[in-house]
């Protein structure tokens, strides 16, 4: 798209703890937004958002774009059978062509489904086409390479950590002046990476600048695990070997003794929370609530497809916020705690919280537009309550980064669907046999 943009006739809702502008307005120019409020302009594009709330795009904090061709194939298990058996053989059974294919699967649904920007773990090998898919497709991210040893019992996926890091140069030399997408390091988690490569994955991504992105505290049997084989908590591993911090992203943190929450507050580390996923492994229901309390940010991933099925933002929101009903009580956390994790809480994960998360001037022109005529929103009154417990993913009608229309009237523009659709089903079946789970 060329020009300026005016979306006019709209319901405004610059951040999750602001009110809604009603008959709003948002001018773009340049891919970033000029101004915001009531106010007429010009623009040589006009979007009448009659019926709709303009927001922040969502920023998924934890995900796997490696994993969403292999949705549905693992069910019904705890997470180390489920990796050892099912998602390591399928990452190692990976080529460039089903990377794609998975990558490109996994930014049409986060498209539709009104995401803008992520931070991801991929595997550990072929993850320069995920950049290339992401390039494509049009999305913000930080896309983390995978680093995996021996440590993990499966050699198959495993890679040398020199040659691992060696590869996050070249990504580097391909991908570090891009707009949109960052590189991320991400040693998978304290059982599959020795304890110097640990440091030394993050010592190589202070050097450089770089996001760091791991698991932690997902499961009880993993933090006993750990406990055994470090003779530390997950969390205060971490730390001892530098994977805490404000350029640091932990997945999950379920399982967090006091003295680990000390830690992650003082040293300013993200939690990652992943309701699906760790309903759907019973892993727990993280402390997110006290997280908040400490001032600790949190951001909200779907994870993978296999541990989710979905990667749909809103129904994250959702169970974020039914769960702690259940676990504290009902006002345990409020529908705009919930609203803001999904936005300005992964843009602070991310770094670009002077970029994203809110409809500010200056900041890129990332927003959704959500339609709220749907019986099941009507009437629409709290603009939180409605997008965290009334909303779906299928009520986006628009999704925009950096002033680009990557989806509206029911079609991605940068993605020819129809082909993917045929590419995934090809893939899926090329990958599973070589898998040996077919």
């Amino acid at each position: 798209m060329t020009g300026d943009v005016l979306i006019r006739n709209a319901r405004v809702w610059p951040s999750a703890y602001r009110e809604v502008i009603e008959n709003g307005s948002v001018l773009i120019k340049g891919g970033r937004i000029e101004r915001v409020g009531e106010f007429s302009a010009r623009a040589t594009t006009v979007i009448d958002a009659d019926g709709c709330l303009v927001m922040p795009g969502l920023i998924q904090g934890h995900i796997h774009l490696c994993q969403t061709l292999f949705r549905g194939v693992a069910e019904d298990l705890a997470l180390l059978p489920w990796l050892r058996g099912y998602i390591w053989p399928m990452e190692a059974a990976h080529t460039p062509a089903s990377i794609r294919a998975s990558a490109l699967l996994t930014c049409a649904e986060l498209i539709r489904g009104g995401t803008t920007a992520f931070l991801s773990i991929e595997t550990t090998r072929h993850t320069d086409e995920t950049f290339r898919a992401v390039d494509e497709a049009g999305l913000a991210a930080h896309i983390g390479h995978c680093l995996m040893d021996g440590t993990g019992g499966y050699d198959p996926i495993a890679v040398d950590n020199r040659e691992a890091l060696a590869y996050c140069d070249v990504l580097l030399d391909r991908w570090g002046d891009h707009p949109r997408l960052r590189l991320a390091v991400a040693p998978r988690f304290a059982l599959s990476c020795s304890e110097e490569n640990m440091r030394l994955a993050s010592a190589y991504a202070r050097d450089r600048g770089l996001r760091l992105h791991t698991h932690s505290s997902e499961q009880r049997e993993e933090v006993a695990l750990v406990k055994q084989m470090t003779g530390r908590y997950n969390i205060n591993y971490l730390h001892d070997v530098g994977l805490t911090g404000p350029d640091v992203g932990l997945a999950h943190c379920v399982h967090v003794r006091p003295e680990e929450l000390d830690v992650l507050r003082d040293t300013g580390t993200h939690v990652l929370h992943c309701p699906s996923a760790n309903f759907k492994l019973a892993s727990g229901i993280a402390p997110i609530p006290e997280y908040l309390k400490a001032g600790v940010n949190v951001a909200i991933g779907g994870d993978g497809a296999p541990c989710n099925n979905r990667l749909d933002q809103f129904i994250e929101m959702r169970e974020a916020g039914l769960m702690q009903k259940i676990r504290l009580g009902p006002d345990a956390l409020s529908a705009r705690d919930v609203v803001a994790m999904a936005t300005e809480g992964g843009a602070r994960l991310l770094g670009w919280e002077d970029e994203m998360g809110t409809l500010d001037p200056g900041k890129r022109a990332n927003l959704i537009l959500v339609d709220e005529s749907g019986f099941h929103t009507l009437p629409s009154t709290d603009p939180a309550t409605n997008v965290v417990y009334s909303c779906t993913a299928a009520d986006v009608v628009l999704t925009m980064v950096d002033g680009e229309i990557l989806y509206e009237e029911d079609r991605i523009t940068t993605i020819d669907e129809e082909a993917l659709r045929e590419e995934v089903r090809r893939e899926r079946v090329a990958l599973l046999k070589r898998a040996g789970i077919a």
